[in-house]
């Protein structure tokens, strides 16, 4: 008796492993049929802010305001950044950003009204005088000029070593709500 419930049980357990396996299959696949986010049909707004070690941060979180679900993989391109005065020189390094978590590159579908995150940071510690960007554009593709871009608002101080463009980081997209990480 006990070695025909034993035997049912090393049956099951194959198939139940064969079953996660499938559906794991599936859910990576759906994410590779769908299309992929266009910059222009996500919304984004600041969710999220804070600074640690002269690296101040803010949290942006983008909305699918289309009514078709889209794929987002990989990281913002930042295609702009403006402060009170105008257009300023930026150069943006994928990563790490201070006192973020980091987000693993992984493509994942956004259902339409459905969020996903992505955070920028600054550095305020060298001599030139502080900025603050108060808005920025985006895309979700490399080589995407401002007109395929999404505009979003900003309050990030930043500094820049004299003559060179302001060096920021920004994270990998990542499903759900931003904010910032105190305060989720």
């Amino acid at each position: 008796m006990i070695t025909g419930v034993l035997i049912r049980r090393v049956i099951a357990l194959p198939l139940l492993l064969g079953s996660l396996v499938s559906v794991g299959s599936l859910a990576s696949a759906s994410a590779a049929t769908v299309a992929p986010c266009a910059a222009t049909s996500l919304t984004a707004k600041a969710t999220g802010s804070g600074a640690g070690m002269s690296q101040p941060y803010t949290v942006f979180t983008v909305t699918n305001a289309s009514s078709k679900p889209c794929t987002l993989k990989g990281y913002p391109v930042l295609t702009g950044a403006w402060t009170a005065k105008g257009k300023v020189a930026i150069s943006v390094s994928n990563g790490a950003v201070m006192n973020m978590p980091s987000a693993k590159v992984k493509a994942f579908v956004i259902s339409p009204k459905g969020n996903a995150w992505f955070a920028v940071g600054s550095g305020t510690a060298y001599d030139s005088p502080l900025v603050t960007i108060r808005r920025f554009t985006f895309a979700t593709t490399p080589g995407a000029s401002v007109a395929q871009s999404s505009l979003v608002k900003a309050d990030l101080q930043a500094t820049a070593p004299s003559g060179k463009p302001y060096p920021l980081g920004v994270t990998a997209f990542a499903p759900g709500k931003g904010c910032d990480t105190g305060n989720c």
